[in-house]
């Protein structure tokens, strides 16, 4: 049987993780909500270095999915690129601490179930046993059965 002093200790660190995951959501910076990579290409001519394997490139891109809708840049502005990664950084981070918060309380809530099951106790201690009569009296009845 697990100890319920351990199980508070679980559950007082999962809230300490829990609230510096917050306090980084709370001031997450600006949000770029897409994907920011670097991609290389081939052109096709045969004579090119990229035909040898060395590709053109990096070409910033910016791939965002909303609601269905997908919306692609081919090209960042190159004076926003730097800008642009960041900005998409901060976005997956914030997404990531927001998963963990919700297994943090997922985690919290198995822990505060055990602590229920573990402090529970029988209904039977406080019933009557067997053989012990009700604490009143029972009423006669009047009617007579003939």
């Amino acid at each position: 049987m697990e100890d319920i002093s351990k199980i508070r200790q679980q559950i007082n660190k999962l809230s300490k993780d829990r609230w510096l995951l917050t306090r980084k959501i709370l001031q997450p910076g600006k949000l770029l909500t897409a994907s920011f990579y670097e991609r290389f290409t081939k052109c096709g001519s045969p004579n090119c270095k990229c035909a040898k394997g060395e590709l053109h490139g990096p070409f910033y891109w910016i791939y965002q999915n909303k609601k269905g809708k997908k919306f692609i840049s081919t090209s960042c502005v190159s004076d926003k690129i730097n800008e642009a990664k960041l900005c998409s950084d901060n976005y997956k981070n914030f997404k990531e601490s927001w998963s963990r918060i919700k297994k943090i309380d997922e985690e919290i809530d198995d822990l505060i179930g055990k602590i229920q099951y573990l402090s529970e106790v029988d209904a039977q201690e406080f019933t009557r046993k067997k053989g012990e009569t009700r604490g009143r009296k029972q009423k006669k009845s009047n009617t007579s059965v003939e």
